[in-house]
Parts: structure tokens; C-alpha cells; sequence
């Protein structure tokens, strides 16, 4: 196996923290509308509708999205910093269905998960790659086997609680060729078995990548690999099957289709088109369906606002010779 299984044991923690929004998410509308002209092309995708809202839930900062594959029908989210080593499991109304704990591990900055598989196995990447003043020396992440939700899938009880223990997690640290950065993006390539991470605040920001070994006793490098004319990139995704990708800052949701044996960085080389999409609150989430048929976004409960789950559906693709 390339990645320990996981082996669940019940465990019930309550905690609250709560942390002051960055300077930095204020001056954001000033400095991204412009970029949001960098697009242009036929919208691969309609018009977003909620499909639920996280009432009384636990996850007041989502920052992090991705459709479970051990799961169909469900997504995974976790809080941005402040919160516990916790991730959440909901279904596709916005409903709470499970919480997860990470044993041993500390949630710095949580800003991104993302999924692979390997050996058969599904597996869950958990993000810890946020640096709003760009100082830590090396970030991290942490890969888990992909909890499998055994509850009745109509139920609406409340949400169970289970813990991953420390013996199931993976953590490798990983620090930037070029120097700390702040990112909230990240998604891993199943063609080319690679992990991206795209950063936040430079005006041009900076697509980086890296290879994941089965050990993770060194500090990995990531490399830059290609300069993007976007700005305050808040999330990721890529398509089940690889040939398409999204990224999206606080006003926009790009969109590129990969051509066959394509690399990645030559792919959001290319112009992107953008996605039809009302802002939301903070919004710093972004999935595809597992089917590939959609997006759903998920933003934080900002300033009394609620959070929805919305999707968007996909049109008939514009394929690329």
C-alpha cells in the first residue's frame, strides 16, 4: 500500500476559537475585478443554485472542499484557522453528517483538501498551506485514508463522531524554492501524479508543484512552475478524471480543458474562460461532482450571512481538438 488504512476509534472533542479576518481579504476587491477581464470563451457550466444551507453547523469558516469517492454523495470541508484538527463530512443539502477528528495533529492554517488515490486506496489531503505575512519556513500536509461513512444514508440524526488515529496519518512539510508564500489552493493531478499549489497574494500568482514519495521523512521543494495573471486565488479543483480544472478568487470561477498528454502548467497557460458566478460571502471553496457533472462552492457565514452549498451544472462540454 502506498498509504497506511485507517482505523477508526470513537472520540468526542468540543472546542470554539474564532480569529479576526486578514487585512489582506479587504484590499481584495480592489485589486481582482481587473484580472476577472482576463477571461473569455463559452460558459462550460450554468448558472449556480443553493442546494442547502449549513444551518447551526459547526463549520463557520469552510474553507476547503472536495466530492468523497468512498463516499457518492457526499463532500468534505474543514474550517479555515482557529478551528480543531477536524474535518466534516456533509451531504449534497448541506447537511452535517459526520466529524472527524485528526489525532496528534495541529491545524495551523488550514486551507484546502484535496484527493488521490493509490494502490486502490482513496486517500484525503488536508491542506495546512496558509501564510497571510509569508514567514513560515515550510508547510504542511497531511494524508489520510478516506474515513468511510457507515450511517444510513437517509438519515438525519446527528451528525456521528469518530477520530483518525495518528498511526493512519501521513505529514510531510514542503517549503517553496523561492521563498514562503501564502496559498488557499491546492489540488492533486491523477495523470501526472502531482501535487499543485497555487498561491494567493502576489498580483501574478505562482503555480507550484511536487511529486509526494511513499516516506515522509524529508522537507519536499516545491517548484514553481509556471506565473498565472490571477490574483487572491482562494481554491482549486481538478476533474475526476484530470481533463479539467477550476480556480477561483472571491469574484470569479475559471475554467480550462486539458488537451490529451498535456501538462499542467501548459494547460493554465492557456486563456481561461470564466464561469458564471455570484459572489458569496468569503467564498473559498470550490469541487467538482465525482461525476465530473458540476461544481459546488461553499463560503464562509460572513458578517451574520448564511453559508449555501451551491452547484452548478455542466453544459454540453466545448471539447479541443
Amino acid at each position: 500500500m502506498f498509504w497506511r488504512k485507517i482505523k477508526h476509534k470513537a472520540k468526542h472533542r468540543t472546542k470554539h476559537k474564532e480569529r479576526s479576518n486578514s487585512f489582506f481579504r479587504a484590499l481584495f476587491l480592489t485589486g481582482c475585478v481587473f484580472f476577472c477581464s482576463f477571461s473569455v470563451g463559452f460558459s462550460q457550466f450554468g448558472s449556480a443554485v443553493s442546494k442547502g444551507v449549513l444551518a447551526k453547523s459547526p463549520i463557520n469558516e469552510a474553507s476547503g472542499l472536495v466530492a468523497s469517492r468512498e463516499n457518492p454523495g457526499f463532500l468534505w470541508t474543514h474550517n479555515d484557522s482557529g478551528d480543531e484538527s477536524r474535518i466534516f463530512l456533509i451531504d449534497t443539502l448541506a447537511q452535517m453528517r459526520a466529524i472527524y477528528y485528526l489525532e496528534g495533529v495541529e491545524a495551523r492554517d488550514w486551507e484546502e483538501i484535496a484527493w488521490l488515490q493509490a494502490d486502490g486506496t482513496n486517500y484525503l489531503i488536508i491542506g495546512d498551506i496558509g501564510d497571510n505575512r509569508a514567514v513560515r519556513p515550510d508547510i504542511t500536509i497531511h494524508i489520510i485514508p478516506e474515513p468511510h461513512f457507515s450511517a444510513i444514508v437517509d438519515s438525519i440524526a446527528a451528525a456521528i463522531i469518530d477520530t483518525i488515529p495518528a498511526t493512519s496519518i501521513q505529514t510531510y512539510k514542503l517549503h517553496y524554492e523561492d521563498g514562503p508564500r501564502d496559498a488557499e489552493a491546492m489540488f492533486y493531478d491523477p495523470q501526472k501524479e502531482q501535487l499543485y499549489i497555487i498561491t494567493k497574494r502576489e498580483l501574478q500568482v505562482g503555480l507550484y508543484g511536487v511529486k509526494i514519495p511513499q516516506e515522509s521523512s524529508e522537507i519536499l521543494l516545491l517548484k514553481r512552475k509556471a506565473t498565472l495573471p490571477f490574483t487572491f486565488i482562494t481554491a482549486a479543483d481538478i476533474s475526476p478524471n484530470g481533463d479539467e480544472i477550476l480556480i477561483k478568487n472571491l469574484l470569479c470561477v475559471y475554467y480550462w480543458q486539458r488537451k490529451s498528454g498535456e501538462s499542467m502548467e501548459h494547460t493554465l497557460s492557456r486563456e481561461a474562460t470564466r464561469q458564471p458566478y455570484q459572489p458569496e460571502p468569503q467564498g473559498e471553496a470550490i469541487a467538482f461532482r465525482i461525476d465530473g457533472g458540476g461544481y459546488y462552492t461553499l463560503s464562509e457565514q460572513l458578517l451574520g450571512l448564511q453559508a449555501h452549498l451551491f452547484f452548478a451544472p455542466h453544459n454540453q462540454p466545448n471539447p479541443i481538438k
